[in-house]
């Protein structure tokens, strides 16, 4: 089907009509699993829009949703696209504070969600002054959906400049920000996503990222949702995933880093082997060339491991995969940078000289030379609108070229002489020492692979272009105090010598919700007190 003309609700109507006993859904539950063919999704779809058009709302209407992933999550999600409406999806694993603030920010109009969370939006104040309508997911919609009802022969199909949904991201800058998407943007992810291969029609996806869930029956796949830690789903017990992957036949399995890690770990330990898998596609982060050896230890032969890098505010720009990863793992080693692929076509990756100023309008002086390390830029279908009410934060990732927005990542890189994208570090994580900045994916992965070194970091100590160079280590687990010693060591003779200190650390502060992002300003204020102690 053509994405571009049909979009996200459409398409899924397409297959319902094409093969109505195929099934769209697999949800497990805490008691049992539950299984929706396309059919019953049509029909709870249409229902819950029934149900939702009911309570008022129609074409534009802001539309909290706040469900646990399930079959009313995509009902709902579905519901809302066919009536034009806007979904406002914020992260669930959000503090109370954080949710208070993104939903004043994107100012929703409806609030569909379970008990729970309308409990806490009339304690907390949440969306006080811009909610007119509730729904209850779980009494009032499905009550409705359950119901026999007239329902019109076609729904009007939304225009690809319509608002389609606004995604907050999850705050790597500690602030979440609020993504609108048009219509036209989810055409072009789908159309990326179909690049990847593992999505054909029938196949079986498992994901724990609850918009691929939802764009799983779009693109004719069953959709597995398994069970997860919403606050902390990188943590999520890899036995329970491991189950639902053997259980429901998953060919393609979509996790972020840190959560296949768990899961490789889990299967390795116990001799457990992913049988169905045919594609692991793994993006939040670069996919480290030990997550992938140990991740290709429990899938069959002939599996693919595809390392996608992109954002949420252009959902997939690259992708590498194992045989590349595999090429460029010495490299990685020796300091250059991880290598996130081939650019996806369609997309326009630029480097731009690194700054942390606005940048207006384009201009090719803006460009680093080939091969230098620069910040990453995408132009490209999926790239979203600007910030919701953020025009400062806007300024600083936005430059217009002639009309396109092009998009600045925040991520340092370089393109190789293959067209490759490499990844050097984020631009707001870089050392800048009084010799030059440093990047964390070019002195990290020196030190990475040695015996006794489970991760590093590295931090900056003192002000920005006089910074001393700080590498910290956390050991592997259970290592005696000989076994850490000797490690330190050898982090200290392999580091590079811009290296003011090597500082042990018995465990990083990581990100609650993706276990594989350190929280490195605090890494910092820790090193800076060690630093200060010791030179006493």
């Amino acid at each position: 089907m053509d994405a571009q003309l049909s979009g996200v609700a459409a398409m899924t109507e397409h297959w319902a009509h094409a093969r109505p006993d195929a099934v769209a859904c697999r949800i497990d539950g805490r008691r049992h699993a539950e299984t929706l063919t396309y059919a019953d999704l049509e029909d709870l779809v249409g229902r819950a829009a029934l149900a939702l058009s009911r309570a008022g709302i129609g074409a534009g209407t802001r539309t909290a949703v706040l469900v646990p992933p399930g079959r009313e999550l995509v009902a709902l999600v579905m519901a809302l696209f066919r009536l034009r409406a806007v979904p406002v999806l914020i992260d669930p694993g959000l503090g109370a504070r954080a949710m208070k603030a993104c939903l004043a920010e994107a100012a929703p109009e409806a609030f569909a969600a379970v008990p729970r969370a309308h409990l806490a939006r009339v304690l907390l104040g949440w969306a006080r002054g811009s909610v007119r309508t509730t729904v209850t997911v779980g009494a009032h919609l499905l009550s409705l959906a359950r119901r026999p009802a007239a329902q019109p022969d076609a729904w009007p199909a939304p225009d690809g400049d319509d608002p389609a949904l606004i995604a907050f991201t999850s705050g790597s800058t500690g602030v979440p920000k609020g993504v609108p998407f048009r219509h036209r943007h989810l055409a072009g992810q789908l159309e990326l996503l179909a690049h990847l291969g593992g999505l054909a029609p029938g196949a079986t996806v498992c994901s724990t990222f609850a918009p691929f869930a939802i764009a799983g029956p779009a693109l004719g796949c069953s959709s597995v949702i398994p069970r997860l830690d919403l606050r902390r789903p990188a943590r999520s017990d890899p036995a329970a995933l491991a189950g639902a992957i053997r259980a429901h036949g998953v060919t393609c399995l979509f996790a972020a880093p840190a959560l296949l890690d768990r899961l490789a770990r889990h299967c390795g330990e116990r001799g457990l082997a992913l049988d169905p898998v045919g594609t692991v596609l793994s993006a939040g982060a670069p996919l480290p060339h030990a997550v992938l050896r140990r991740a290709r230890a429990c899938l069959p032969e002939h599996a693919q491991v595809l390392s996608v890098y992109g954002a949420t505010e252009c959902l997939l720009v690259s992708v590498a995969d194992a045989a590349e990863l595999d090429a460029t793992a010495v490299a990685t080693a020796r300091g250059a940078g991880t290598c996130l692929g081939t650019p996806l076509p369609g997309n326009r990756v630029r480097l731009i000289a690194v700054t942390d100023e606005p940048v207006a309008r384009w201009s090719d002086d803006l460009l680093v030379p080939p091969g230098a390390v620069g910040e990453i830029t995408v132009a490209g279908p999926a790239v979203s609108d600007p910030y919701l009410g953020r025009p400062y934060d806007t300024g600083l990732a936005r430059i217009d070229d002639g009309g396109t927005p092009v998009h600045r990542m925040g991520d340092l890189g370089r393109l190789d002489e293959h067209g490759r994208l490499w990844f050097a570090g984020r631009k707001s994580e870089r050392v800048r020492t009084p010799d030059g900045d440093l990047c964390t994916d070019q002195v990290e992965p020196l030190v990475n692979g040695l015996p006794g070194v489970r991760r590093t970091a590295l931090v900056g100590v003192g002000p920005a272009g006089r910074a001393r160079a700080v590498l910290c280590v956390e050991c592997e687990p259970g290592l005696s105090r000989r076994e850490r010693r000797d490690a330190l060591e050898r982090v200290r003779a392999h580091a590079p010598e811009v290296i003011a200190e090597v500082l042990p650390h018995p465990g990083f502060p990581m990100d609650v919700r993706h276990a594989s992002k350190i929280r490195r300003p605090l890494l910092a204020a820790w090193a800076a007190r060690r630093v200060g102690e010791e030179g006493r």
